[in-house]
């Protein structure tokens, strides 16, 4: 089972005397920024001034200042997780940001471990690097925040050279209301390589599965409409299922998944226990969201 971070092991003065500089201002850095100013931190928005996300990131009142300026004042920086939703911050402009204006003591975060896994941006020496990821998108974290709750999330520190990243990681994390949830600790290198199998064994495939099945309905003489709302809707229902209850949520009063008698089973609850083992984890995950109890 994984350590989990709860409120009580933050201390958010940690975060009085720092400022945080949020690289971006898309749906999930904006929740960043947000929360972080709500929970009283110093947040810089670091995208150009004459764009219309600095518009909008004032008008939301955010300090707002140009990547380069916003790193060079700040000494915690928030960074993209993923390039490709970012095209204005490129993995060179990234690597040239941090390289350039962080200095010893800093802490950069990211959003996912795959910028640093995969696009191979490093931190200068003296640099904390960590991760912050959430479980939802931006404005699943910034509605939680603001009901009072948070959305739980996933944390790593990297490199801990100053000896406080975790401490400072963990305050962030406070900040943004993730600690209302919980935030399950990992590494990047668990992370990369959960996305990366779950990507090549589960999705891709399972998106072939579905083209295949939509082909063979439509040869069978299925109107285009029809198959499209049997493979596509029907397997989203299933999923929706599956996400707010588990995969015993398919099983009949008797136990039985399907057509198929769950071994000994006589009730969803027996069921349950028969399960595999990512049923008691999917039970301890979804307690974590507040929104699917």
């Amino acid at each position: 089972m994984s350590s989990v971070l709860d409120p009580d092991s933050a201390d958010l003065s940690l975060l009085q005397d720092r400022q945080v500089a949020v690289i971006g201002y898309d749906a999930l850095a904006a929740a960043h920024a947000l929360n972080l100013r709500d929970s009283g931190v110093d947040v810089w928005v670091g995208v150009s001034p004459e764009s219309r996300l600095a518009a909008r990131a004032e008008t939301e009142g955010l300090s707002v200042a140009s990547p380069e300026e916003a790193v060079r004042r700040c000494d915690v920086v928030l960074l993209p997780g993923s390039v490709e939703r970012h095209g204005e911050y490129d993995t060179a402009a990234l690597r040239g940001l941090v390289a350039e204006h962080t200095e010893p003591g800093d802490l950069v975060i990211v959003t996912s471990a795959g910028i640093v896994r995969e696009a191979g941006l490093a931190v200068p020496e003296g640099v904390d690097l960590a991760m912050l990821k959430a479980v939802g998108d931006g404005d699943r974290v910034r509605d939680e925040y603001l009901d009072g709750r948070g959305c739980p999330a996933l944390v790593a520190v990297a490199r801990d050279g100053s000896g406080a990243a975790w401490a400072t990681l963990t305050a962030y994390a406070a900040a943004m209301g993730a600690l209302r949830s919980g935030a399950i600790v990992t590494t990047l290198a668990h992370d990369a390589e959960a996305v990366a199998y779950a990507e090549a064994h589960l999705h891709a495939p399972v998106q072939r599965m579905v083209e295949r099945a939509f082909e063979e309905l439509v040869a069978r003489g299925v109107e285009e409409e029809v198959a499209y709302l049997a493979v596509v809707h029907g397997l989203k229902e299933r999923v929706d299922q599956i996400v707010d209850g588990g995969f015993a949520t398919q099983h009949g009063p008797d136990g039985r998944p399907g057509s198929d008698p769950a071994s000994g089973a006589t009730s969803r609850r027996e069921a349950a226990r028969a399960a595999h083992p990512l049923e008691r984890v999917g039970r301890r995950v979804r307690a974590m969201m507040s929104w699917i109890r």
